[in-house]
């Protein structure tokens, strides 16, 4: 059943933030199709019904792992039977997302209030984030069957602006594609506070939790901040897809082809 945020929530018992893109509308009335294309937080905790889940029903081929080297040594994905394993790392530093909760405060302590803004900003400009995501279309386009499931270690910020221009290749409005993107915070609210309370009980710094509170959330100004980057240096999210993503209008019609409705 769809639910109100125009997509199918997967139930995973290990993984949150877990959802199949399919029946999302596109601007000319077509729909994603299911079981091809799915978002996720990390899947480090599978259980053997989950990697069954994934396997027989979702039927995902490929899975695509956004992290650093330093998150995947740290917290390997469990490996799902059927599903190539692809390390795609969208930053560039393999220690993005590596540190103890003491160096995460420093971090925290020592960011400006944008700097989420900022960081969406970078992932769709900074040439290494660039070139992953470019590659992220390539595998779209080679994977004829079956589902692509993609992920970072929450399935919001990399993820996030991965769907962005997934969507957007394939013609969903940015209504559509934010109210995806927001949904975030439904799926990630119990990890949210739990991680919330596990710094408040290290320190009581408010810049710290200010700004993990800032971190953990999907806002519209993160995503827009995306937008305008991409409008400023590039003109139009068509430009951007064509000029930094590489695809060819033929390769914007065949992944309509391959993941639409007809």
């Amino acid at each position: 059943m769809f639910c109100q945020y125009n997509f199918l929530t997967i139930h995973l018992s290990t993984t949150p933030n877990a959802h199949d893109l399919g029946g999302i509308r596109t601007k000319n009335g077509q729909h994603i199709r299911q079981n091809r294309l799915i978002r996720s937080a990390a899947l480090t905790r599978l259980n053997h019904h989950d990697k069954w889940l994934l396997d027989k029903q979702q039927h995902v081929k490929i899975i695509l792992d956004f992290r650093s080297s330093g998150e995947i040594k740290r917290a390997p994905d469990v490996k799902s039977p059927g599903a190539r394993h692809i390390h795609l790392s969208v930053m560039s530093s393999p220690d993005f997302g590596v540190h103890t909760i003491s160096q995460y405060a420093n971090q925290l302590a020592a960011k400006q209030p944008n700097f989420m803004e900022q960081f969406y900003q970078k992932m769709v400009l900074e040439p290494h984030c660039v070139e992953a995501y470019r590659t992220m279309f390539h595998y779209l386009l080679k994977q004829r069957s079956g589902a692509i499931l993609y992920h970072c270690t929450y399935g919001k910020d990399r993820t996030g602006v991965a769907t962005m221009l997934i969507l957007s290749s394939l013609g969903v409005p940015k209504t559509t594609i934010m109210k995806n993107y927001l949904a975030s915070n439904h799926y990630l609210k119990k990890t949210t506070a739990k991680e919330y309370r596990q710094m408040r009980h290290y320190t009581r710094n408010p810049t710290v939790l200010r700004n993990l509170t800032r971190s953990k959330a999907a806002r519209s100004t993160y995503l827009n901040a995306a937008y305008s980057a991409i409008d400023r240096h590039n003109g139009t999210m068509k430009h951007y897809l064509h000029r930094q993503m590489r695809l060819s209008n033929h390769d914007i019609r065949q992944l309509r082809t391959q993941y639409l409705t007809k």
